[in-house]
């Protein structure tokens, strides 16, 4: 489906695969939900009924890509959208897991970008099973380091970094107001 070729988000480094017990998890959360609002309770029949239609074409439409820049996700049935999060950007990758996703053996996986902060921030994306979710995570935020240049020397691992721009610029600046001060 998706070819292998650079382009403008780079080489696909790993697709994720979606484990198929999502679909039980939404049929049982909606059902939930609709029975703890009880004017709900009516409608989960045909929830249930929908559901069985509904809820194996969204889980197929279903796709995250971690490529050599970005990070690529597709959802959708009626409307469907498609987002690509340069790895620059992503601020947290969170790893969640509620009891009724426990008891189904499911993880989430929130996506987090800059601009995003406090309580009421949403995330750009939440991926629901995730099949080795860890494991996804730590390779999307390998290729950030990558991306971002801070990925550790593989000649003296341990070793401390050579200093930054930034440190030096601050170091020079220390000294300068230090023969300032010497001055007066």
């Amino acid at each position: 489906m998706q070819s292998d070729e650079p382009g403008v988000t780079g080489q696909t480094l790993l697709d994720a695969q979606f484990d198929r017990r999502a679909i039980a998890y939404w049929r049982v959360l909606v059902s939930l939900f609709m029975a703890i609002t009880i004017v709900g309770i009516p409608f989960i029949p045909f929830w249930l009924i929908y559901s069985l239609w509904f809820a194996p074409k969204f889980f197929d439409s279903l796709s995250a890509r971690l490529t050599t820049q970005a990070l690529e996700l597709r959802k959708g049935v009626f409307t469907r959208s498609e987002s690509t999060v340069p790895l620059n950007r992503i601020t947290d990758l969170r790893l969640h897991q509620g009891p009724l996703m426990r008891r189904f053996g499911l993880h989430g996986l929130k996506v987090e970008t800059a601009g995003q902060s406090g309580q009421s921030a949403s995330s750009e994306d939440n991926l629901l099973g995730v099949v080795d979710a860890a494991e996804f995570r730590n390779a999307i935020l390998r290729q950030r380091q990558v991306i971002l240049g801070a990925e550790p020397s593989e000649d003296a691992p341990g070793a401390p970094a050579a200093p930054s721009d930034t440190t030096k610029l601050l170091t020079e600046i220390r000294d300068i107001l230090a023969r300032i001060e010497a001055r007066q």
